[in-house]
């Protein structure tokens, strides 16, 4: 399915779902009229988050006039490719790009959005994905794919030409349409979308009851940790050089924060809370604190028992109200981003 534009209305089996916004006292309300989504209605959707992690499994690969493989791409193959594993078909050439979505000022910019620039002639002749910070990744003809500044002042600043949004964004970032302010993870949803370390899915959802799976944290915290992405070995027979997780999946790997078991490493499969628990000690060197939560429901001889204290001693996780942390339950999308923008912030 070819998606180009951003729409006010999507129609998913028969039912329109439509999208009001509302300016008060300054403020973007939302009002929505949507229907509650089905796990297969939310797999339909786009998963966004994975952008950035596709993009950077490419540095390094040589630049390659006509190129659209991990062999050599040239600007316009890098992008079509990186689009195609997110199920989003882009035109072949700069100048086809340059004409779909819609127009975007500098200062709007979010992660996604195409960046084009003159590099010889007058008319767009490149062009990058905009990947957060000031900063966008493409195929340079000269150094391959690299990541470079939008304001280079030796080189991009002044070739600059526009951009072009090819994501269905519907709200401005930090803001999803199933996750009010009021919900529990609002704020770290909002805080690491606006710091570029989650984009969420097509249309602005965030799907917060959804189960986070293995590869998914491994993204997330790969990108948390800046590590480098590009390692395409497949090291994991579930995760060959073609999956999107590769290079984080390698990431994570290699720093001892994510093992494998009989050559898989099962990207696919969601987490526990106990698994959560003893990932986030490993990934950010995390230490007791002073503070001393029992659970019901975790003994002194549990598996995970030092990493929950941990979590616990440090405020990152309170458990339920009713004494229990439920070590065995999967994690929610919701209960991840948490945990992560406590041990972030």
């Amino acid at each position: 399915m070819i998606r180009l534009y951003a729409r006010t209305f999507r129609q998913r089996k028969g039912e329109v779902t439509l999208l009001r916004k509302v300016l008060v006292s300054g403020s973007l309300a939302v009002s929505l009229l949507v229907p509650a989504f089905h796990q297969a209605e939310a797999e339909e959707l786009q998963n966004y988050d994975r952008l950035l992690p596709v993009a950077k499994k490419f540095e390094g690969v040589p630049y390659q006039w006509g190129g659209t493989s991990a062999k050599g791409f040239d600007c316009s193959g890098f992008i079509v490719t990186v689009f195609k594993e997110l199920d989003i078909n882009l035109p072949r050439t700069t100048k086809g790009m340059y004409g779909v979505g819609e127009s975007v000022s500098k200062d709007k910019l979010r992660v996604g959005d195409l960046v084009f620039f003159h590099t010889y002639g007058s008319g767009v002749s490149h062009a990058g994905i905009y990947i957060g910070n000031g900063e966008f990744i493409h195929s340079s003809s000269s150094k391959g794919v690299i990541v470079s500044k939008l304001d280079d002042p030796y080189y991009w600043k002044h070739r600059y030409l526009g951009a072009r949004r090819v994501l269905d964004y519907e709200l401005d970032a930090g803001y999803f349409q199933d996750l009010s302010e009021n919900h529990f993870a609002f704020e770290a949803a909002n805080t690491l979308a606006k710091d570029h370390l989650l984009l969420g899915y097509e249309d602005s959802y965030f799907l917060p009851n959804e189960p986070i799976t293995r590869g998914e944290v491994a993204a997330f915290i790969s990108q948390a940790l800046d590590l480098q992405l590009n390692n395409r070995n497949g090291a994991f027979m579930d995760v060959p050089s073609s999956h999107w997780a590769v290079g984080v999946v390698n990431a994570v790997k290699n720093e001892g924060i994510f093992y494998g078991s009989q050559n898989q490493f099962r990207p696919d499969e969601p987490l526990t809370r106990a698994q959560l628990a003893a990932i986030l000690v490993r990934a950010f060197d995390l230490t007791k604190g002073n503070q001393k939560v029992s659970f019901t429901d975790v003994p002194s001889d549990h598996w995970a028992y030092h990493d929950i204290q941990i979590l616990a001693s440090l405020g990152i996780t309170k458990g339920y109200s009713d004494g229990t942390f439920r070590p065995n339950d999967k994690v929610t999308r919701a209960q991840f981003i948490a945990f992560l923008y406590r041990v972030l912030y």
